[in-house]
């Protein structure tokens, strides 16, 4: 009779080779559960059952070239930071992580190593940022390309959603976590070239590197903006002047950011950090973790800063006008 530990298959297996039942009973047992879910991964859909009447639903994709290069990152880091990204959504809003529905295509000669590392990624980013939290279930396809696609739930647990659009002039413009970052350090891979060993120094031992691969935004702080009062908010991933452009817009306001406030061109023009944008009434009490960086006028909707209006599309991440990393 044959083992089980014989029976699995090796890490140095092509995806392409063992199929997707194989790849599929190497990585379930490594994502954990949601206390949410009545019936998880296995059957054609996740039962769920939820703590209140409004559920929050986000969704972001990873593409390999676009979004991140395994040069520069393990499977375990794009698979951290994929877990990051899509639960800063539902911070932006107030709410809490519940559960995460992931995909993955991927080309058929990927070593399962690389399939379980990404599992590993889920995993770690979960019991980093939002314990509690789990995989409902997901797909596993094939593609060309190495391909994430990341749905993650949340709850308001009975408080009211924050949107882009509730600003209003006189309210206070701050920002919670890292601005600019991420940013430094994707100039400083990208500035090591295909020099390996540069390459691996920075992933090692340099924090922006670091937070480029695997960000961790201060997502306890949108719920407390929440119930502080926030007017609105959004997540900070396409550079503070684009977000911030987006949340204007929303809510046909201007603002006007402090020159005092240190913002150079990383921090206004870098993506990736998934740091918290919020506006808040003059009189709120503003959560320890935010930082004063403006303020809301009456106006045309855009971003000013010394009186001149910045243009959005002059930094900041947009997947088809920016080059691949």
């Amino acid at each position: 009779m044959v083992g089980m530990s014989e029976s699995l298959p090796s890490l140095d297996s092509l995806v392409g080779d063992i199929g997707e039942n194989a790849s599929l009973a190497m990585v379930l047992p490594l994502l954990p559960q949601s206390s949410a879910a009545v019936l998880g991964p296995g059957d054609d859909a996740a039962h769920v059952r939820f703590p209140d009447s409004g559920v929050l639903i986000s969704a972001d994709m990873m593409v390999e070239g676009p979004d991140f290069r395994f040069e520069w990152s393990s499977p375990k880091d794009v698979g951290f930071k994929a877990i990051a990204s899509n639960a800063a959504d539902i911070a932006a809003m107030g709410g809490v992580v519940i559960g995460f529905e992931i995909a993955v295509a991927v080309p058929a000669h990927t070593p399962l190593r690389m399939l379980v590392g990404l599992a590993e990624g889920f995993a770690q980013g979960i019991e980093t940022l939002t314990p509690g939290a789990g995989v409902f279930g997901g797909d596993l396809s094939r593609s060309e390309v190495f391909t994430l696609a990341v749905t993650v739930l949340g709850t308001m647990e009975g408080r009211t959603p924050v949107t882009r659009s509730g600003a209003r002039a006189g309210d206070v413009v701050c920002v919670a976590g890292e601005l600019g970052l991420s940013h430094q350090g994707l100039r400083k891979l990208q500035a090591a070239g295909d020099d390996e060993m540069l390459i691996a120094g920075l992933v090692m031992s340099d924090r922006a590197v670091g937070h480029h691969l695997r960000p961790v935004p201060p997502l306890h702080l949108g719920p407390a903006a929440q119930r502080a009062g926030a007017s609105a908010m959004m997540d900070i991933s396409d550079g503070l002047v684009l977000d911030a452009s987006r949340l204007a817009h929303a809510s046909g306001v201007s603002i006007e950011l402090d020159a005092a406030a240190g913002l150079d061109e990383d921090a206004l023009a870098g993506g990736e950090d998934h740091g918290l944008l919020a506006t808040f009434p003059p009189d709120a009490a503003i959560p320890e973790g935010f930082r004063l960086i403006g303020r809301v006028g009456p106006g045309e909707p855009g971003v000013f800063l010394a009186g001149q209006q910045l243009n959005p599309h002059a930094g900041g991440w947009d997947p088809f006008l920016n080059r691949a990393q």
